[in-house]
């Protein structure tokens, strides 16, 4: 008769509301999302039977596009949190201002240890997130400078190899300007055939890195019609937002040639008229030399001396 009593429990049990153990599936422990190193917000999560319970602690003002946060300040501020039951990789997260104001959010799991946060209906880039390991507490700082931007740090990934090769193929047949003019039709079919690939790992998603976008948009500067160019400028601005700087002049570059592609003048004289010998139409009082340096383009007075050296090289016997 011993173990009735026991069995009566665990019936009673599964016919009520009995706590059970949360499906952790990785999500419990405290996350933060960092900004040059120093913790922005700091995500605690408790598991409370099939959900989890804690709290998110951030700056009282704060100002998000998702890749920056600007306005920073105030005291720091704690919103209690609770959340639905896992999903797979997600959790439903809803924060509760002191204000009772309600906000939902989305916490992925991206790998052991990271995860990205979403404001659900946001039209911003989630935010990286990394699972606390250390002792203690991390504290959200109060020395943020609201009068600037922090950039959110992008989690590194690893470039493209295939995108790699080729932008490395689209490079070597311009070496040699006599070997590249001896061969122009073989080399423009082969452009077409680099585009084409270069589209295709663009729309499977396979380019992720800044790197991938930056090589991307060099292939499509060597296209032929408005529509290459105007896909390289776009390319550009992503490498951009991802923090390549170095794909501020190809963004330069092909929107100048997207502008004489379509009987414009170009603005920073980053791009060769038709005739390949000269810089054609081009509106030299538009964009001042400052803001050429900004974007990595020469000045107008060094533009001129490498169009010089340029000429001298085609004309030399």
């Amino acid at each position: 008769m011993g173990k009735w009593p026991v069995l009566i429990a665990v019936l009673i049990c599964a016919a009520s509301s009995c706590a059970r153990p949360a499906d952790d599936r990785g999500f419990g422990g405290v996350w933060v999302l960092s900004l040059e190193g120093r913790p922005l917000m700091v995500l605690t999560l408790e598991s409370e039977g099939d959900h989890f319970e804690g709290s998110l602690k951030h700056p009282a003002r704060i100002r998000s596009d998702g890749r920056t946060f600007s306005n920073l300040g105030g005291e720091v501020t704690t919103d209690m949190v609770t959340t639905a039951p896992p999903r797979e990789s997600s959790l439903r997260v809803t924060t509760i201002e002191t204000s009772g104001d309600k906000n939902e959010m989305e916490l992925t799991l991206t790998a052991p240890g990271e995860g990205q946060l979403a404001v659900v209906g946001a039209p911003l880039k989630p935010w990286p997130l990394r699972r606390h390991t250390g002792s203690g507490t991390p504290q959200v700082w109060t020395g943020w400078n609201a009068k600037r931007s922090y950039a959110v740090e992008e989690p590194y990934v690893e470039p493209n190899a295939e995108m790699a090769e080729i932008y490395k193929a689209d490079q070597a047949v311009r070496e040699s300007m006599e070997s590249f003019a001896a061969n122009a039709k073989k080399i423009e079919q082969e452009d077409a055939a680099r585009r084409q690939r270069t589209r295709a790992l663009i729309d499977s998603g396979a380019l992720k890195a800044a790197e991938d976008f930056r090589l991307a948009a060099m292939v499509f500067q060597h296209g032929t019609d408005p529509r290459d160019y105007l896909l390289a400028h776009t390319l550009a601005l992503v490498a951009l937002a991802k923090g390549d700087r170095g794909a501020a002049w190809i963004a330069s570059a092909s929107l100048d040639r997207y502008l004489q592609s379509v009987g414009q003048s170009q603005i920073f004289g980053a791009a060769f008229g038709p005739d390949g010998k000269s810089q054609g139409a081009f509106d030299r009082g538009l964009v001042s030399d400052g803001l050429r340096r900004e974007l990595g383009v020469p000045a107008l007075a060094e533009q001129e001396a490498q169009m010089q050296q340029l000429l001298r090289q085609i004309t030399r016997p």
